[in-house]
């Protein structure tokens, strides 16, 4: 894919697999749902999840996002890079905000200032935001073989 189709695709909400490692170097896998930005993917986990113990101990990890169901469909990115935890509550009710924007809102569209706002602020001094940067982007699309 194009810079640009890559950018088009991570903007549609779906679900990423994000790889940490564990202590005994092999892969700790979970499905997360984040939010793009300029060259990164931020997400946010419970402070004492796996996920946040392994970034702390190695930041090396991947986020896979993918789509379709026939060979000729399937189309994906996998990032690569070193996460960066986030232990401001501030900036991490932002990333809470910015995921129930993108992934709840438009399902049941409750605005997030009715209501939500409280319990992503109540959520945020209970976790940790965990942003990817690009170091290394690979795409596939087979439709295009």
């Amino acid at each position: 894919m194009t810079p640009e189709e890559i950018s088009g695709f991570l903007s549609t909400p779906r679900s990423c697999v994000l790889t940490t490692l564990d202590a005994d170097g092999w892969p700790h896998s979970a499905a997360m749902w984040f939010v793009p930005g300029d060259s990164l993917l931020s997400m946010w986990t419970y402070r004492r999840s796996q996920k946040a113990v392994n970034a702390r101990r190695d930041p090396r990890a991947s986020v896979v996002v993918e789509a379709g169901t026939a060979y000729g469909e399937l189309r994906g990115v996998m990032v690569r890079g070193h996460l960066e935890l986030v232990e401001a509550v501030a900036s991490i009710a932002e990333i809470g905000r910015d995921l129930y924007e993108r992934y709840v809102t438009p399902v049941t569209g409750i605005p997030y200032e009715d209501g939500p706002a409280v319990e992503v602020e109540r959520q945020s001094h209970k976790r940790v935001g965990l942003i990817l940067p690009f170091d290394r982007v690979t795409s596939w699309d087979l439709g295009k073989l």
